[in-house]
């Protein structure tokens, strides 16, 4: 299965995307490239974790951490502004941020290699998380690894 299709279906579960935000948001990882990770596991596919964090952390500094930071300070009231168009306008950015998030996504599938036997859940986002120098608790991450696999978190 392509990557950005298997993100949306497991992201749609409650507890993957609470997981991947905290993560994001309290451990200042990426969610997509955590996603990554987790698909090249069920699809048992070899990337060189290193040169795709490096390409995820370039994009994230010009375009999502910008974006994310945009449509989360549009998202307060703000006096004067039409709460109406106020909206609209933040689902634009957020289709926007979304659109990014799956060029990105697909940048990574590209340097993933061919599907073969499925790799350690937990071993690979422990790999993935890591390669940024500053990797959060392993309990944020068994956090996400269980939510991936249907489990409670």
């Amino acid at each position: 299965m392509r990557l950005w299709q298997w993100a949306l279906e497991v992201y749609a579960r409650p507890s993957v995307a609470a997981a991947c935000l905290a993560l994001q948001d309290g451990h200042g990882q990426n969610a997509p490239y955590l996603l990554w990770a987790a698909w090249r596991a069920s699809e048992g596919r070899a990337a060189d974790t290193a040169v795709a964090f490096q390409l995820v952390k370039r994009w994230d500094m010009a375009v999502g951490a910008p974006l994310r930071d945009v449509r989360r300070s549009i998202k307060a009231a703000w006096p004067g502004i039409d709460g109406g168009a106020r909206d609209d306008f933040r689902n634009r950015v957020k289709d926007t941020e979304l659109a990014g998030e799956k060029v990105l996504m697909e940048s990574l599938e590209a340097l993933s290699g061919e599907p073969g036997q499925a790799l350690d859940l937990f071993s690979t986002l422990l790999d993935a998380a890591g390669a940024s120098g500053d990797p959060p608790r392993e309990s944020a991450l068994r956090a996400l690894a269980d939510a991936l696999n249907g489990e409670a978190s």
